[in-house]
């Protein structure tokens, strides 16, 4: 007969070897391994069963960059899409939205989104560098120069010459959650291949 968690991830605190297995979908000897090679923090019971903490799972996975599975997820994964035109937001909202997990919030100029940004602080902004008021180059620099902000960014630029502004305006070194999607171009409208 096959045991499954007692109680919903989401709520537990301590997890045993088996249902962190489950929840990565890796072999158990795998977690025991990470464990004997003093990769992933545990304990051991008094009957010697190890034992790990939530904390210490979600520092493993983010320190090892290995993605945190939805049933530990306290919350959703909140976005902002920072974009002047309407269609190319309800494109990339609508791609999101069917993903599920994202809390979708867009702006459409600089200003909003630099506000946006110092209020919510999301977990990823999607800004488009051709934006009206303070371009998206600005915005990227203004963020940068806050240390307490890790808000991860992709750039949309239709213009290949941007990428090495971009860059200087947040250098990957600093910043490795920057990417830049080329040929996203509004005259095309193809910004859904990149999806």
């Amino acid at each position: 007969m096959q045991r499954s968690m007692s109680t919903n991830p989401k709520a537990k605190s301590i997890f045993t070897t088996h249902e962190v297995s489950k929840l990565l979908h890796v072999n158990p000897r795998s977690v025991i391994n990470w464990i004997e090679q003093s990769l992933l923090p545990s304990y051991r019971t008094p009957g010697g069963h190890r034992r790990i903490r939530r904390e210490d799972l979600l520092a493993f996975l983010r320190k090892h960059q290995i993605p945190t599975p939805a049933p530990l997820v306290d919350e959703k994964f909140n976005l902002l899409i920072v974009e002047d035109e309407e269609e190319i937001t309800k494109i990339l909202t609508t791609y999101f939205e069917r993903i599920g997990g994202y809390d979708i919030h867009s702006e459409s100029d600089g200003i909003s989104a630099l506000i946006a940004v110092g209020r919510s602080k999301p977990h990823l902004l999607i800004l488009d560098i051709m934006i009206p008021g303070v371009d998206g180059i600005e915005v990227c620099r203004r963020i940068k120069a806050d240390p307490t902000n890790r808000t991860a960014i992709i750039a949309i630029s239709g213009q290949p010459d941007w990428e090495k502004k971009i860059l200087q305006a947040a250098p990957m070194p600093s910043w490795p959650s920057l990417s830049i999607w080329k040929n996203c171009t509004k005259k095309r409208n193809d910004c859904s291949g990149i999806l």
